[in-house]
């Protein structure tokens, strides 16, 4: 999507935030929500996703199901002769990465990880290490507010 904002209305509004929570909820159920027939909500999706207001459906994964019992928030910052774009590639085969963003500040990374207790941990920094991260500071998650 372009950096131009979409005009989207409140149902349009509500209806994300629904299908943002629950992707699977049917056309008939949106309508109940926002008080239109399910054929109107049908034909503003449809619109959303042509827009690319809506970009796409995802399964959500329980990490805990998986063994992965521990969350992190990990903040690296890389090495001078290591190319940003070279380690992000790598990085993205990480399986317990469940987000990665080039941020602002002291830390080139913020890297949250959902792995197999502090042993999961310890083998995802010693990992960033090896392949180019010059330091990182580890959080553990005590509790998930959002998201």
């Amino acid at each position: 999507m372009s950096g131009i904002a979409k005009a989207v209305d409140e149902i349009d509004d509500v209806i994300i935030g629904l299908l943002r929570n629950e992707g699977r909820m049917s056309w008939r159920e949106l309508g109940e929500h926002v008080h239109l027939s399910a054929t109107s909500v049908g034909d503003r999706v449809r619109r959303l996703e042509r827009e690319g207001i809506i970009g796409g459906y995802r399964a959500v994964i329980s990490p805990q199901s998986l063994g992965k019992d521990l969350a992190a928030v990990v903040e690296l910052s890389l090495r001078p002769d290591v190319v940003p774009e070279d380690f992000e590639t790598e990085l993205v085969k990480q399986g317990d990465v469940s987000f990665a963003a080039y941020v602002t500040g002291a830390a080139d990374y913020a890297v949250f990880l959902d792995c197999a207790g502090p042993e999961g941990l310890d083998r995802f920094t010693r990992w960033c290490k090896a392949n180019g991260a010059a330091s990182t500071e580890s959080r553990v998650v005590l509790r998930r507010v959002v998201g």
